[in-house]
């Protein structure tokens, strides 16, 4: 007969109520439970449940031992039923559940793909209600990822009791409300512009540097790929980068304007210097990216613009980049594929204008109109022409110039650059001067019919 009674305890069933730190406690109210890497589930590593392949998480190094106190004392002789109930999860092995002075033995479920175990504990001396009760299994395997795997202990006075989760004696699940299994990625992209500003100076023309490491040299952001802290790997390790992804087969792709030959960009280990530069090459497809792998960005992850001469412009613009990850394991039931992010970017702190729509025909005469109210001499130049297919475009004789302080300049387009093949094409005219004091604007002259057209840009 079941003794619905607590038993005294002395020191040793006292020193019988401490848990090892590495489980997880129903009864602690700091309990957070076992997260787990996404990208390290493998379904060579599964349970089967029906046609569904489950992918397992080991219980490594104990931290899916379940424990608790049993919350009720067992007379010496005496049975009771202690059931086990899995919510998002199934067992990926058979349990064992250990009390000290006690028997157990699974009378229902318990069984690799089953969400619920049921033990039979019998008393081999007088079990205090203080006693801890360790559940055990070497494995368990999520229904879903998207959701945390949970587990409750109930116990019974009867196995019919157990069975139909009728009156039970003890209910227990996790005090703090936590899950025993979580889920999260276990990749952390960090791409991140510098925070320091990277501006190309209007007093050198665009061609140096201010406020950057210096005049010639500046680190335009970083970016890497790290695990995620405090994740598990599926084997129930932590998980490191190698159990994700392959970093010397994932690409690396940085993009933005590498059109200055005469000027570099590279990746560096060291932040605050830009030393030992491994160079990039803009590709030869012309569309400003260049290629490398998560070793060498991870290694080197800082992205540095060196001025290799004085004379050409820095360009302005964005520089992003796209990570695609090669998953370690042709099996990964939950690989992260890419990342992605700006890196950072250059400004330039003078005025810069966009031309987007210029003409050389015949029956036009369109003229660019650049005013400056400051009290200084402006220089100007007009460059990276973008033109039509089968359309060439070359600088003419007044792309650039000077706009003379307090006034204006007015030139032909068709002295600003000379086109070959069409008519058409866009443009950028850079300033040296601040960009309050500038006004830019087109005007175009329909020689038919006198007919004019004035677009402000700026």
């Amino acid at each position: 007969m079941f003794l619905k009674k607590s038993l005294a305890i002395g020191l040793a069933a006292a020193l019988g109520t401490s848990t090892a730190l590495a489980t997880f406690d129903l009864d602690s109210t700091t309990e957070t439970g076992s997260s787990f890497a996404l990208e390290t589930l493998d379904s060579a590593a599964a349970t089967t449940v029906g046609t569904a392949s489950l992918p397992n998480v080991t219980n490594g190094a104990s931290a899916l031992d379940v424990v608790a106190t049993i919350g009720i004392g067992i007379g010496d002789t005496e049975d009771v039923f202690i059931r086990y109930d899995i919510t998002n999860g199934v067992f990926g092995a058979a349990p064992t559940l250990t009390i000290t002075d006690a028997g157990t033995t699974i009378v229902q479920g318990g069984t690799a793909a089953s969400a619920f175990v049921i033990f039979q504990v019998t008393a081999t001396d007088d079990v205090p209600q203080t006693a801890t009760t360790t559940m055990a299994a070497a494995s368990y395997a999520s229904t879903s990822s998207a959701s945390p795997t949970t587990v409750s202990m109930v116990v019974y006075e009867t196995l019919t009791q157990a069975t139909s989760q009728g009156d039970a004696l003890v209910t227990k699940s996790a005090a703090s409300g936590a899950s025993m299994i979580n889920y999260a990625s276990g990749l952390t992209a960090t791409i991140a512009a510098a925070t320091s500003a990277n501006v190309a100076d209007v007093e050198s023309g665009f061609t140096l540097f201010t406020g950057a490491i210096s005049t010639s040299l500046a680190r335009i952001g970083s970016g890497s790929v790290a695990a995620s802290g405090a994740l598990d790997a599926g084997d129930g390790a932590a998980a490191t980068l190698a159990d994700m992804i392959t970093a010397a087969t994932s690409t690396v792709t940085i993009s933005g304007d590498f059109s200055v030959a005469t000027h570099s960009l590279g990746l560096s280990a060291t932040a605050g210097t830009c030393a030992t530069q491994t160079g990039l090459t803009a590709n030869t497809d012309g569309d400003g990216a260049t290629a490398t792998t998560l070793t060498v960005l991870n290694a080197t992850p800082n992205l540095c613009y060196e001025v290799d001469s004085g004379t050409d412009a820095i360009p302005e613009g964005d520089y992003t980049v796209a990570i695609g990850y090669t998953s370690n394991s042709t099996t990964a039931v939950s690989p992260t594929t890419s990342a992605s992010g700006t890196i950072g970017s250059v400004a330039h702190n003078g005025t810069t204008v966009q031309l987007p729509y210029l003409t050389t025909f015949t029956d036009y005469n369109q003229r660019l109109v650049m005013v400056n109210r400051g009290s200084s001499d402006a220089a100007y130049t007009v460059s990276a022409f973008q033109t039509e297919d089968g359309t060439t475009a070359a600088a003419g004789t007044d792309a650039s110039g000077t706009i003379p302080a307090g006034g204006s300049t007015v030139v032909k387009v068709s002295d600003v650059v000379t086109l070959t093949g069409g008519t058409r094409s866009a443009g950028t005219v850079n300033i040296v001067a601040a960009s309050g004091n500038i006004s830019v604007a087109t005007t175009q002259v329909n020689l038919s019919d006198g007919g004019t057209d004035t677009i402000s840009l700026q």
